[in-house]
């Protein structure tokens, strides 16, 4: 029995384990301005913010209200918080269907959903 037990618990996740299945891929330049216009951003509990095609977001972060502009550098996804008020942020961005995740130096600082907004 601890032999079967040793054995499964040193065995490779099977082909079908959920990380095989995702298919992230880097979005960038003209695309990633486009991913980004006129859609919502949202995590479904956190936060929840509607990207402008005018460059501008509003939503709500644990409740309360923000605001800012958001634009596309080269390829990276930038945006500066006016309310609260804060520096200009920068990620790198890779997409699998309406997934999303923004990242930084490689590492994932924010994830979500992307749907058009109504």
């Amino acid at each position: 029995m601890k032999t079967a037990l040793l054995c499964a618990l040193l065995m490779p996740m099977s082909p079908g384990s959920a990380a095989e299945k995702e298919h992230w891929r880097s979005v960038k330049g003209a695309a990633l301005q486009k991913l980004f216009q006129a859609k919502e951003f949202a995590d479904g509990v956190h936060f929840a913010y509607q990207f402008k095609a005018r460059g501008t977001f509003t939503g709500t972060e644990m409740s309360k209200r923000v605001s800012g502009s958001w634009r596309v550098q080269e390829n990276e996804f930038c945006w500066k918080w006016l309310r609260p008020p804060g520096r200009e942020e920068c990620y790198a961005v890779q997409q699998d269907g309406s997934q999303v995740r923004l990242l930084i130096n490689g590492s994932e600082a924010w994830y979500g959903t992307l749907q058009d907004l109504p």
